[in-house]
């Protein structure tokens, strides 16, 4: 059998190979089209170009004739702009100045490339960093060379994050814009040809975007790539301000890397974070992109939407949306998204809607709509939702870890009397939560009780039925440490001390972060309920207390105790001294630090308790300043003072004490420092000399 003809040695195999990479693009990314195809034609029913696979395709079915390859950077330029990555890591600009003259070099060294580099797997995130630190300017200049391409880069798998990067960097400076379409001269085009700048405000070029996507909204909905960039841009239309952080998933997945850097000092040109407004057209644009999303599917492809893991995010803001911008009316409008969703009058059992809303509780994609028309719903429709959707299975609601959400959802929105009832039907499950970790809607629970003014003795019963008589042992099974967190080499002796190794542990568990968050609600509730938690703290070793204390998650229950409102000055005076003789470890400690800063205002009124513990902290001076943590910790109880000027810092000890007690009603005047005396008394005859000297 002849054997298969092969090249040999080593130079051959590695010019096959980089001939073999030239022919694959940047962005292949496990065997996937590296852009998705177009819809071809606007006759296309919706079924030919929405995939409901997860926003893959075959690549067969890809038309690659039509994605354009804008090529690829040259090796020095590669080096150049991985060492321009390093300088904007390092961070060590003295000055703004040096800082906007270093991002303007890059972007004369990338002046014809920026289409390249946005398509780049490596210098991609360059430019995403070179955006955030853009002046208007800048940013108009990058836009218009976008301009004309942006139906590719927003499915592009790394062109698509500087898009939106552009996109939320580019919103603030809307207001400080002219809309000058009408105003451009013939000449003015020219010159700004000349100068490589798009003539555009960025008013309109927003606009041109719309121009460019319009026709292919109904299959971008689901594109992997270009759906984030898509709910970025609805965000800017309506004038809403695009955090990533408070937006959480409606805006970006939770893989998306962040490259945020930090200007040393904000330009005038987008000093402001939050657009001061949008302009008129957008109104009319943004309802018009709203309606060609949806005008395009039936009723049945929209539903199927909200369990789609990439269309769900963009519904849910097509919802939000049209019942804040365009009026809660809206939702009476057959057109409309949420009437589309919802065509019952009424949500009976039995109904088209009432089977849609149930079918999605359980869901973990559904059930976020569910939450985002909870949250926004007329009032009408979410009494209703509310009656005949959750109540009647309320019990089962609040043990399923995924419909818990939603029906917290409902117990932040319902008045008193609803929440009453509600609370009634919740309280039996209590032992049966607790025992599963299903902590969410206990916890709002006792939030809400508390806003509402609300008792929460059933609550505080239940809860004591659901662990131990012992509070010591209470309070193990409610702060517990699961061993899986724990590291395998200290996980020996976990039986006996729960919290034992808890703080070196690099991740916290999910369930020990419900935990204390349950914990520290509790110590918000005057009464029996913070009782438990109070009660519980006394009773344990003061081994496991420091190990608490250095637990990520257990420490806030101790900071939370130690500052609350229901914190009594009992209380303190017996737990506060149990940290004696171990602030050195905790003071060096991550976790433990903020506990020690905590103990500063939680002796304010046991000075001879605070002398002591600064007395403690002055004898490890040596250890706790050569280490960052404890510096912190030194300057915060203001221990230069106490060492120099001893009689200074316990006059400001209790100087803190008396301002405590005048904020809580104290008649009782604040005690002066002999300096303040003094300056008082000079104050004093400087004045009566200048009216002798008048006189």
């Amino acid at each position: 059998m002849p054997r298969e003809k092969q090249k040999r040695g080593r130079r051959a195999q590695e010019k096959e190979r980089q001939e073999e990479g030239k022919r694959k693009l940047e962005d292949d990314y496990e065997g996937e089209p590296a852009l998705k195809r177009q819809k071809p034609s606007a006759d296309v029913e919706p079924e030919d170009f929405i995939p409901f696979d997860s926003g893959e395709q075959d690549v067969e079915t890809g038309n690659h004739d039509d994605t354009p390859f804008y090529g690829l950077l040259d090796t020095e330029e590669q080096e150049y702009f991985s060492r321009a990555a390093e300088v904007l890591e390092l961070n060590q600009f003295q000055t703004a100045e040096e800082q906007s003259i270093f991002v303007e070099s890059v972007y004369e060294e990338a002046k014809g490339k920026e289409l390249k580099i946005a398509c780049s797997q490596s210098c991609s995130r360059l430019l995403e960093k070179i955006i955030a630190l853009s002046n208007t300017d800048q940013l108009r200049r990058l836009f218009g060379k976008f301009l004309g391409h942006f139906l590719h880069l927003v499915q592009h798998r790394f062109a698509s994050h500087c898009c939106e990067t552009l996109f939320i960097k580019a919103a603030p400076a809307l207001s400080l814009q002219t809309h000058k379409t009408s105003n451009v001269t013939k000449k003015q085009v020219l010159e700004s040809e000349e100068e490589d700048e798009s003539p555009l405000s960025l008013v309109d070029m927003f606009l041109q975007v719309i121009s460019e996507l319009e026709g292919n909204w109904g299959y971008l909905l689901t594109e992997r790539f270009a759906s984030h960039t898509i709910r970025v841009l609805l965000l800017v239309l309506a004038g809403e301000s695009v955090d990533l952080s408070s937006k959480g998933s409606l805006v970006a997945s939770k893989a998306k890397e962040g490259v945020e850097v930090s200007r040393i000092e904000e330009q005038v040109q987008v000093a402001s974070k939050k657009p001061a407004g949008v302009p008129d057209a957008f109104v009319d644009v943004l309802k018009k992109v709203m309606n060609d999303m949806t005008s395009g599917l039936d009723d049945t492809y929209l539903r199927a939407l909200a369990t789609h893991h990439i269309g769900n995010p963009v519904l849910q803001l097509l919802v939000s949306l049209e019942l804040s911008h365009f009026g809660k009316s809206t939702a009476k409008d057959s057109r409309s998204v949420l009437r589309r969703l919802l065509p019952d009058d009424t949500l009976e059992e039995g109904t088209q809607s009432a089977i849609f809303l149930t079918g999605l509780l359980y869901d973990p994609v559904g059930s976020r709509l569910v939450e985002t028309i909870v949250r926004s719903a007329p009032g009408k429709l979410f009494k209703n939702i509310h009656k005949n959707i959750i109540r009647e299975r309320i019990s089962s609601l609040s043990r399923n870890e995924i419909a818990s959400y939603v029906l917290v959802r409902c117990l932040e929105r319902i008045g008193r009397d609803d929440l009453q009832t509600d609370l009634d039907l919740i309280v039996p499950e209590i032992p049966n939560l607790i025992e599963k970790s299903r902590l969410t809607v206990p916890r709002a629970l006792i939030e809400r009780c508390l806003i509402r003014n609300i008792d929460t003795a059933p609550l505080a019963k239940a809860l004591e039925a659901s662990f131990d008589k012992d509070p010591a042992k209470r309070l193990h099974h409610l702060l517990e440490v699961n061993s899986a967190d724990t590291p395998v080499e200290e996980t020996a002796g976990s039986s006996e001390m729960p919290f034992q190794g808890a703080g070196k542990q690099k991740y916290a568990s999910p369930i020990l972060l419900h935990k204390s968050l349950l914990a520290q609600s509790m110590l918000e509730a005057p009464g029996p309920l913070s009782g438990l938690v109070y009660s519980g703290l006394l009773a344990i070793p003061t081994d496991e207390m420091i190990a608490m204390a250095c637990n990520s998650m257990a420490s806030h229950v101790l900071q939370k105790a130690l500052t609350a409102s229901t914190s009594t000055i009992q209380f303190r005076r017996q737990f506060v001294p149990r940290f004696s003789g171990h602030l050195k470890q905790l003071a060096l400690d991550t976790s433990g630090s903020h506990v020690v800063d905590v103990l500063w205002e939680a002796s304010k009124d046991i000075i001879f308790v605070k002398e002591r513990l600064a007395q403690e902290l002055a004898s490890h001076e040596h250890d706790i300043r050569d280490s960052f943590i404890g510096r912190a910790v030194w300057k915060n109880w203001s221990m230069d003072v106490y060492k120099r000027r001893p009689g200074e810092w316990k006059l400001k000890a209790k100087e803190a004490n008396n301002q405590t007690k005048a904020s809580n009603g104290d008649e009782k005047a604040p005690v002066k420092s002999k300096i303040q005396l003094a300056r008082e008394r000079f104050d004093l005859s400087k004045k009566s000399a200048s009216v002798a000297s008048k006189s």
